[in-house]
């Protein structure tokens, strides 16, 4: 039997961080089977933000299984990024390699 492995899926709440969304479509294309990706526009999605009680941009979020299992307020390059969606468990850690 195949096992089955979850992905985890890591958010941008963004406004107009024209930065944080260039590193998080950067990673989402070098990297593609790490995470799903979402980017979500708090202008456009104010209920979004407001169901995960986002007060602060950029702030990423990994969820994993639907929980929140991490976030971060503010800038964050690719190293942190990939750093904390490595310690989802479980994942293809191969696609980290």
């Amino acid at each position: 039997m195949a096992s089955h492995t979850q992905t985890p899926v890591l958010m941008l709440f963004y406004e107009t961080h024209k930065e944080e969304l260039e590193v998080f479509e950067r990673l989402k294309k070098n990297n593609p089977t790490i995470a799903s990706y979402l980017a979500v526009s708090v202008k456009n999605n104010p209920e979004v933000a407001k169901t995960f009680k986002v007060t602060q941009l950029p702030t990423y979020l990994i969820l994993y299984n639907g929980k929140e299992c991490w976030r971060h307020v503010g800038n964050a390059n690719i190293d942190l990024l990939k750093n904390n969606l490595a310690l989802i468990e479980p994942i293809n850690r191969e696609a980290f390699i």
